[in-house]
């Protein structure tokens, strides 16, 4: 299994990675170095308070804040992460799920309810309710691009109140130059453009594609890339901009545990959950840097069923962040890995 805790097994196939590769396009085999040293103590730990909540099932920031779900117990909940490890609690007296999406937007924090309202869904934003039609789960998902506030909803997603009907669950959203772009893993393509419909096919109907996406200046070219999640297969792609299928993309892939189930995105980096890896499924998080032979292995999950890389999140200055909502029998962990 790939984790810090058995070096010998860390072997990944990384092909045309942010051009890092282990694999030319001819199929010809480079050097590539894994760091597989004993990994530092994390630089936060909050550990969750509920039993069962799962914190860490979604993480935000923005502004300098930062913030953690459990939606899982009581209704959910939402906390801020605070200094010396300590958590306050936020948000109104919602259930529901209440924050399974999550997202800091213009600096406001934005939270999904998507079981509230008998499956209707809610957004809390700063106190403020917008519910959903009924049976559409509103805000099982929630991001904030750079061509606005994008929230899932059933068969499609919205943005502010505009309408993306594609039929299929969306599971993430990203913005790509111009583009908005959404996630689809259970869809015909694995991602499609929110403006147009065009798909990115891709490569398989197991690969559970479009999982995660996400998009920055990954190889530091001056352009940005997409990078998409198919834990189904265990890898993760990494394509420059008009691509049509996966199959054009940078491969990098893992050895199983739902490796690019999340994805989080910097400049220069790309950094990969894998939440079921390992012997009990404790879970581990990697990152690859832009100009690096060096695939690096950030952490592991501390407890059995833990599921660290559950959530991952790349905040600007290249902080890295993680989730393991089933760390202590469900009470779930967050841990700053960088």
């Amino acid at each position: 299994m790939l984790n810090a805790q058995n070096p010998a097994a860390l072997v990944l196939v990384l092909s045309f990675v942010l051009g890092i590769g282990c694999r030319d396009r001819d199929g010809a085999k480079e050097d590539m170095t894994v760091d597989s040293a004993p990994k530092p103590t994390p630089l936060g730990r909050w550990e969750g308070v509920t039993a069962g909540g799962g914190l860490g099932t979604s993480l935000a920031a923005g502004g300098g804040t930062r913030y953690a779900a459990a939606p899982w117990a009581e209704g959910g909940a939402v906390w801020l992460l605070g200094a010396e490890d300590q958590l306050e609690r936020v948000g109104g007296a919602v259930s529901g799920a209440f924050g399974r999406g999550l997202a800091v937007h213009e600096g406001v924090l934005i939270v999904g309810a998507p079981l509230a309202e008998s499956g209707s869904g809610l957004l809390w934003r700063d106190g403020a309710l917008t519910p959903g039609a009924a049976g559409e789960l509103l805000g099982a998902m929630v991001r904030s691009t750079a061509l606005g506030l994008v929230v899932s909803a059933q068969g499609g997603a919205r943005r502010d109140e505009e309408r993306f009907a594609l039929g299929v669950r969306v599971a993430d959203a990203a913005a790509l130059q111009d583009r908005l772009l959404l996630g689809a893993p259970s869809a015909e393509h694995a991602v499609y453009d929110a403006q147009d419909g065009v798909g990115i096919a891709r490569l398989s109907l197991q690969d559970e594609a479009g999982a995660a996406i996400c998009a920055a200046d990954l190889d530091l070219d001056g352009a940005d890339e997409l990078a998409v999640g198919a834990p189904g297969l265990g890898v993760v792609v990494v394509l420059e901009a008009g691509a049509g299928s996966l199959a054009e993309g940078r491969l990098i892939q893992g050895s199983g545990g739902r490796f690019g189930q999340s994805i989080g995105c910097g400049a220069g980096l790309l950094v990969i959950g894998a939440p079921l890896e390992g012997d009990g499924q404790r879970g581990a998080v990697y990152a690859v840097e832009a100009g690096s032979d060096t695939l690096v292995s950030l952490g592991s999950g501390e407890t059995d069923g833990a599921e660290l890389g559950a959530a991952v999140l790349v905040e600007a200055d290249g902080a890295v962040l993680a989730g393991a909502p089933g760390h202590a029998g469900g009470a779930g962990l967050v841990v700053q890995l960088r």
